[in-house]
């Protein structure tokens, strides 16, 4: 290591990088895959979910009727206990104490199902009844500080109406690898429309979670809840016929099946919480196994470069008695001592990057992590076989060399650099797949981000309502406030957010119904005036929302072209029908273009925008025209917080809001250009460390070549001759690999670039240049050396 202080460098620097981002992403895989496993009871847990057999696929969907929780759990088909979970409320408070919580109703087996250990208070059953509550350990202390909470009224608010409930208990705070979590848990039945949906099977909101029978599995229950909805909700049945969804190979149109609780964190259409895709989670298991490939081919090669430097020594050492097995060990040895000095820097260098590094991915990941057994075993193992894969070859080279032609300098080795320059093809080949995956991922974000929505999204604030139930009068004092301010545009108000907001909200709401023989199903969005004026969208035909006409407020809607066209009649300005048999008729008044009021993952969907006075606006949209945003900010928040005083302001730019529905993608964009920009470094070290040695072999050639005649630039170009083709062929490979697998993530959207050549072409030059002056530093240096010295000693 003394003796070779520039490879040991390049060794220990280039391992040191490769398991520091080995280490965080092996970290971070190992968190995500640890989620939801500390239950007792995980392998009899499941999700209840519906599936459907729609003309374009197979349909599911989590969303079920309060009947459906414990009308299967009596049904005696396995199922032993259940709980629906409903995410209903949105504040509580203790005396003159308020918090924006969310409110949990469950069932009182929630406890017996799940592990979420209780700390203090009733310990079995804590919601046996109706007027308990349930706190979180954080959530008791924010709102009782050193007060004991167990036996104390609080009031919870759920759908607008305040609930008085009394302490029960005080639960552990959930853990960070939980798709449950929650802050504060009361009983389905406080809701304000559990008397009137109880038995409605028709109206599906909240999920159910169930517990099997322990002698039971999920494909008996399955096959025994085959006929449930046929049983207890055939209308469903019809609806499904009418629509043209067809039977599966048993008859049937729709079901129930069982979705484990160790796949709610994986599964993007049914799953809890903030899900995240296993291809993802493979992809940075590969990324990190790339990255040590690189530093291992690194240290092979330039491992056997010097093997050729040490020939004499290990000649010796046969001589006094060395066998093969003790040449290995030495060798194996040098590498384990490299390896371990690098794994410890990479350690500790992951800990001082683990804030940087949540902050990148967005994550909380925690340096305890390193402490598990298995994150241990696993470093371990990678120590082992780093220092194995490394020092393997050359050890292998260096115990077969006969000892006398080592001592009469009689060295050759048949095709001396076709291992090495597979191992620079295989290094290259990494690295532009790197440098392709990460252009086209890129470009992917982008074009998500910036395609026309259908909107203007730009100079649109969105802000979240706390007092949403008197969402429309907050809208209306905004407007008034705001109106003299010549910033300001126009002001409105959805119950639907625009992207994902500063609290992490979103939803959706839709309707299905029968409309003169044909199954019309619709995105519905409830409004205020000045909805089409604020997100800049004309109409086709018809008007907008006008206080001219007074019935607007009641049952007049705009609907978008697609929806028009599933109503199938010519003109439907004017159309009036029925699309709940309790509800006044709808009338449309507008037909506007189609716009993407989700993300683009998803495709446009028939709208219904209504302005329905009965409906909950929770969001303020404003259009603002200014040359400095942050003065426009601050004018709605100084508004703002005279129509709610005291409440947090977290409006946001709605730019900024769709931005967050591509957080998984701004990740792995972000992930694979350090990955990128790491094999591209990694490689060439390794590079710069070979030609190095290669040339250090050949001085004595390019002396002759020079004496001979040759030029510089004719030397210099000979020598990087040597390293550039490895890098083309490398090329040519990476090419087809990068397209192949890029062609394949980009079929998960629904609006996607189309990949283009000059990616490829772009790539292929950059690792080339990079390679060229990788090399070129030594192969100038050697062809400017003066022949003399080079030759002298002979």
């Amino acid at each position: 290591m003394q003796k070779n202080k520039l490879h040991t460098s390049i060794n220990v620097v280039g391992l040191s990088v490769a398991f520091t981002c080995s280490i965080l992403l092996m970290i971070m895989v190992y968190h995500e895959f640890s989620f939801d496993n500390f239950h007792d009871n995980k392998s009899k847990l499941f999700k209840l979910y519906h599936f459907a057999n729609s003309p374009e696929g197979l349909d599911v969907r989590a969303g079920m009727a309060y009947p459906a929780a414990t009308t299967i759990k009596a049904e005696g088909i396995g199922i032993e206990k259940s709980t629906r979970i409903k995410n209903r409320g949105k504040e509580v408070r203790y005396k003159d104490k308020m918090l924006e919580q969310s409110t949990l109703l469950v069932d009182d087996d929630f406890f017996s199902m799940f592990s979420f250990p209780v700390v203090k208070g009733v310990q079995q059953h804590p919601l046996a009844n109706t007027d308990n509550v349930v706190l979180s350990e954080k959530t008791a202390g924010n709102l009782f500080g050193n007060e004991e909470p167990i036996g104390k009224a609080i009031e919870v608010k759920v759908g607008g109406v305040w609930i008085s409930l009394i302490v029960s208990a005080i639960l552990k705070d959930p853990p960070q690898n939980s798709s449950i979590n929650y802050s504060v848990l009361a009983r389905t039945e406080i809701d304000p429309d559990w008397a009137a949906l109880k038995n409605v099977w028709t109206s599906q909101h909240h999920n159910v979670y169930v517990q099997l029978s322990n002698n039971t599995n999920q494909a008996n229950v399955e096959k025994r809840m085959e006929n449930f909805l046929e049983k207890y909700n055939p209308d469903d049945i019809e609806f499904l016929k009418n629509k043209g969804y067809k039977p599966d190979a048993n008859g049937h149109y729709t079901g129930m099946r069982l979705l484990p609780v160790s796949d709610l964190h994986f599964n993007a259409e049914i799953g809890t919480g903030n899900r995240v895709s296993k291809p993802f989670l493979y992809i940075l298991l590969l990324v990190a196994l790339v990255i040590i490939l690189i530093a291992c081919f690194n240290f092979i090669n330039l491992n056997i470069g010097l093997s050729f430097t040490r020939t004499k020594e290990m000649g010796i050492r046969k001589c006094l008695g060395a066998g093969k097995r003790q040449v290995w060990l030495q060798v194996w040895g040098e590498s384990l001592v490299t390896v371990l000095a690098a794994m410890l820097i990479g350690i500790i260098a992951t800990v001082i990057l683990m804030k940087g590094f949540n902050k990148l991915m967005e994550a909380k990941f925690d340096a305890a992590l390193l402490y598990q057994p298995a994150v241990i075993l696993s470093l371990i193992v990678m120590l082992l076989l780093v220092s194995l894969i490394a020092s393997g070859y050359p050890s292998y080279i260096m115990g077969k060399l006969k000892t006398v032609e080592i001592l009469k300098g009689k060295i050759s080795l048949k095709k001396p650099g076709i291992f090495r320059n597979a191992l620079i093809v295989t290094q290259f080949i990494i690295a532009i797949v790197l440098i392709c995956t990460t252009a086209i991922i890129y470009q992917q974000f982008q074009h998500l981000r910036k395609a026309p929505l259908g909107y203007t999204t730009e100079s649109l604030v969105s802000i979240p309502l706390k007092q949403y139930e008197k969402g429309k009068d907050i809208v209306g004092k905004m407007r008034t406030l705001l109106a003299g301010q010549s910033g300001v545009v126009s002001v409105t108000g959805s119950d639907v957010n625009l992207g994902m907001g500063n609290d992490g909200s979103t939803n959706q709401t839709s309707y299905g119904f029968d409309y003169n023989g044909r199954s019309v199903n619709t995105n519905f969005m409830a409004v205020d005036y000045d909805i089409l004026k604020t997100l800049n969208i004309n109409l086709k035909e018809g008007r907008d929302f006008s206080t001219a006409y007074v019935a607007d407020t009641t049952n007049a809607v705009i609907i978008t072209e697609s929806m028009a066209k599933l109503l199938g009649e010519k003109n439907v300005l004017g159309l009036s029908f029925y699309a709940d048999s309790s509800a006044p008729k709808w009338n449309v008044i507008g037909v506007i273009p189609d716009f993407h009021l989700y993300s683009m993952y998803q495709k446009t969907e028939p709208l219904t925008i209504c302005m329905n006075n009965k409906a909950f606006i929770s969001y303020a949209l404003i259009r603002v025209h200014t040359q400095n945003p942050t003065a426009a900010m601050d004018v709605i928040k100084n508004a703002y917080a005279q129509v709610e005083p005291g409440v947090e302001f977290r409006g946001s730019f709605v730019t900024e809001n769709i931005d967050r529905w591509y957080t998984n993608e701004k990740r792995l964009s972000n992930m694979f250009s350090i990955a990128a920009i790491v094999a591209i470094v990694l490689s060439c070290m390794g590079l710069f460390g070979m030609a190095f040695i290669i040339i250090r072999q050949r001085v004595k050639e390019i002396g002759v070549r020079k004496v001979l005649g040759a030029s510089v630039s004719g030397i210099a170009t000979l020598v990087t001759k040597e390293f550039i083709k490895p890098v083309v062929i490398a090329l040519l490979i990476a090419t087809p690999i990068a397209w192949w697998a890029m062609y394949k993530w980009l079929q998960e959207f629904s609006y996607r670039i189309n990949i283009q050549w000059w990616v490829f072409a772009v790539a292929g030059v950059v690792a080339v240049l990079i390679a060229i002056a990788t090399v070129s530093f030594h192969a100038v240096k050697a062809a400017l050396t003066n022949p003399v010295k080079s030759l002298r000693t002979e």
